[in-house]
């Protein structure tokens, strides 16, 4: 995991990686919960994720941590928006 304190629209706040082996077990969604944590702790209301759009498993890794979708058309990349508040929670 990795979080970005300022804003980067190519790459996002957070990026975020799970090895193959690992894929598949919620690895991932409840990493990105820490991290969210994390952000909210160091004072950020409102973090941008981007990912892949041929990469569903990250999508809903996303969704499933309160990620909106932004409706910007871009054919490669999905961009999501999550707003930090006290209804954080680990999942």
């Amino acid at each position: 995991m990795a979080l970005r304190h300022e804003l980067n629209e190519r790459t996002g706040h957070i990026g975020y990686g799970i090895r193959p082996s690992a894929r598949g077990r919620g690895l991932a969604t409840w990493a990105l919960g820490q991290i969210l944590l994390e952000a909210q702790a160091r004072g950020m209301d409102r973090v941008l994720l981007i990912c892949l759009a041929g990469n569903p498993a990250s999508a809903r890794t996303i969704e499933r941590n309160g990620g909106i979708l932004d409706p910007r058309p871009d054919s490669a990349v999905l961009r999501y928006w999550i707003t930090l508040g006290q209804d954080i929670r680990v999942r």
